[in-house]
This record gives structure tokens, C-alpha cells and sequence, in this order.
């Protein structure tokens, strides 16, 4: 039972910038995966970086290590200040891959309060649904073995959303490990 968390982005491009938190997806979700490896579960956790390796790189060390399923960790940004919502995307097709996000998303929510983006999809969607033609996320859903989970938890760039994420960043990581035992007990 083995969880990869790959943290999105690299140093070198940080990712979306959170105004209100003034942080950078990097840096925040860092944190966050050092969060997820102090949560107490019998599930074997390891961090991936994406540092001089990009995306494809931190795949295949996490397939070398023999990962079972991965996470993903950003968080998502809009022009719009009022853009809320959490969302966990999975590769089309995949039904572990579907399955395991539908854990995740009911963790996530449950420890953020955040409604799903984008509205009425449940917050289980795949990389079309979350982006039309841009489809975000895809080249990281189909780079590793493990089924795989993209996780979009909140809009940095809204306050509130902010706000919720960083007074519940210890829940949210525990969600996180959670939806892993889930999968692996089912």
C-alpha cells in the first residue's frame, strides 16, 4: 500500500500565486506533503518533486518505487476573486483512477467545506471537464503506472477560499491518507 505525492510545479516555476495567502502553489503544497507523511497510517507515503526531472521524471521514480496510487497537489486560481470550489481530476477511462478521486473529493470537502468546481459535477472530473480543450492535468494523469489524481482543492485566488484552506490544511492533509486506506480497504 504504497501513496506517491507528487508536489506540482517546480522551484523554478512555483505555479499559481495566492495574493491573499502571498504564496505560490509550490511552496504551499510542499508543506502540505509534509503534512500528509505525519499523518499516522499503516499506508507507506513518499514525496516526489518534479525539481530537474519535470513531470514525466517525478512519474517514473514514483513508479520505481513502486507506488500504488498517487496525488497530485496545486490548487487552482482565476481572474475572478469570487472563483470557489474544490475539484480532484482523474484520467479518462480510469476507474481506479475515478474511484480513488471520489474518495479524495469526499475527504477534501468534508475538511474544507468547498463546494465542487466546476458546479454540478460532484468535484470528480477528468482533466476535459475541468479545462474544455485545454485539459489540465493530463500529461501528469497518464505519466505513471498508479492510478492517478490531480488535486484542486481551492481558488488561491479567492480570500475566502483561502482563508478555509489554511485554517484546515492538518484536516485536508489527513483527508488525503484517508481516501488512501479507503481505497486500499475496499
Amino acid at each position: 500500500m504504497k501513496l506517491a505525492i507528487i508536489v506540482g510545479h517546480t522551484e523554478a516555476d512555483e505555479g499559481a500565486l495566492s495574493v491573499p495567502m502571498n504564496v505560490q502553489e509550490y511552496t504551499w503544497n510542499k508543506d502540505l506533503a509534509d503534512r500528509i507523511l505525519t499523518v499516522d497510517s499503516e499506508v507507506e507515503r513518499k514525496v516526489f518533486l518534479r525539481d530537474h526531472v519535470g513531470i514525466s521524471g517525478a512519474y517514473r521514480a514514483s513508479d520505481d518505487w513502486g507506488a500504488d496510487l498517487s496525488v497530485e497537489l496545486h490548487f487552482n486560481s482565476a481572474d475572478s476573486k469570487s472563483a470557489t470550489g474544490s475539484a480532484v481530476l482523474y484520467f479518462p477511462g480510469s476507474k481506479k483512477g475515478k474511484r480513488f478521486a471520489g474518495h479524495i473529493f469526499e475527504g477534501m470537502s468534508g475538511a474544507l467545506g468547498l463546494r465542487d468546481w466546476p458546479k454540478g459535477t460532484g468535484g470528480v472530473v477528468t482533466p476535459f471537464q475541468a479545462s474544455g480543450k485545454a485539459q489540465r492535468g493530463l500529461t501528469s494523469l497518464r505519466a505513471g503506472r498508479a492510478p492517478a489524481t490531480l488535486l484542486e482543492p481551492f481558488f488561491g485566488s479567492n480570500p475566502d477560499d483561502c482563508a478555509t484552506a489554511q485554517a484546515n490544511k492538518s484536516a485536508y492533509a489527513t483527508s488525503v491518507v484517508r481516501a488512501a486506506e479507503q481505497f486500499f480497504d475496499a
